[in-house]
């Protein structure tokens, strides 16, 4: 083989490899992928600005609103949704980015999450609802009452980090500029699921593994659409810098705050969570045994039962 051929077969193999990036860059922009936001039995939605936000709301009488992490969905609370709403109305809802909310103007910050949790709660007529946050929904929790988003509003925080977070790798590289769609939607049909599996399955203590592949698949079907792999990406890069912005004001805080987590400092935020107890005067520390992360899956009962407590 001459030295020309040799040289156009690496230059047409070069331009090949460009332009399958540049396709996959192009439709990291729109919405190959992702779950379609069509409302039916199951998928309601309200629009908040230029956002379509998909809610459930169960039950009647005191108001309880739900705030899953990163990524995460309604269907992070599917244990405790239906025991809670015999006595009470409870909601959840899909943040911006992800399960089945659009994300078209989101800036992946927790101060966006907290004017959207205000606006929905003006939208859905909540009247001074207990608000539960699991994870970066907790640490959103954290942002409003330090900011005082809300007047007479109680926080249960389940299992948050609230001084410090440091993303992976490939989440940086999902959140770089241009590129970033782009990697995730390839990162959907290649990695995806491999990761979420990976992802989850390490952050239970108690669960039987028949049930924890339930939860695993319901959930890569979710998490793996391009649109939560780019949130969760942003979400993660910003995160730090998000808590610093107010980690030194949480001994200001004057809400009641009750703090949830697990005594396995190495599947849960234990530490983050116990700091937050030491600096926050009106906070409450409760250390289940035997759980990891996803506290509100692993220990619904207790779940339920600290926040019939803190109704009363």
């Amino acid at each position: 083989m001459n030295t020309n051929r040799i040289k156009r077969i690496i230059k047409y193999f070069f331009a090949t490899i460009g332009i399958l990036l540049f396709v996959i860059v192009l439709l990291g922009y729109t919405n190959l992928g992702n779950l379609p936001i069509n409302e039916n039995q199951k998928n309601h939605f309200v629009t908040i600005g230029n956002e379509k936000i998909r809610f459930s709301q169960k039950g009647n009488g005191k108001d309880i609103l739900l705030i899953h992490g990163t990524p995460g969905s309604i269907e992070d609370w599917n244990e405790i949704i239906d025991t809670l709403s015999q006595n009470y109305r409870v909601t959840a809802f899909d943040r911006l980015g992800h399960g089945f909310s659009s994300s078209n103007q989101y800036t992946y910050h927790l101060k966006d999450n907290a004017l959207l949790v205000k606006n929905l709660i003006k939208q859905l007529n909540l009247k001074s609802p207990l608000i539960v946050g699991h994870s970066y929904g907790g640490s959103i929790a954290a942002f409003m009452a330090v900011n005082s988003e809300l007047k007479d509003i109680e926080y249960i925080i389940i299992d948050s980090p609230l001084y410090k977070y440091q993303p992976s790798k490939i989440y940086k590289l999902v959140a770089t500029p241009i590129f970033g769609k782009g990697i995730a939607l390839f990162s959907s049909y290649t990695i995806a699921e491999k990761q979420i599996k990976n992802g989850v399955s390490s952050l239970f203590k108690s669960v039987d593994n028949e049930k924890i592949n339930e939860l695993v698949k319901e959930r890569q079907i979710i998490w793996s659409q391009p649109k939560v792999i780019y949130s969760k990406s942003k979400e993660s890069v910003n995160y730090l810098d998000d808590l610093n912005s107010i980690s030194n004001k949480y001994k200001n805080i004057i809400s009641k705050i009750t703090v949830i987590t697990g005594k396995d400092s190495i599947s849960t935020f234990r530490e983050d969570c116990e700091k937050f107890n030491r600096e926050v005067p009106n906070s409450e520390l409760v250390i289940l045994e035997n759980t990891g992360h996803y506290i509100q899956l692993e220990k619904p009962l207790n779940v339920i039962e600290i926040i019939k407590g803190k109704i009363k």
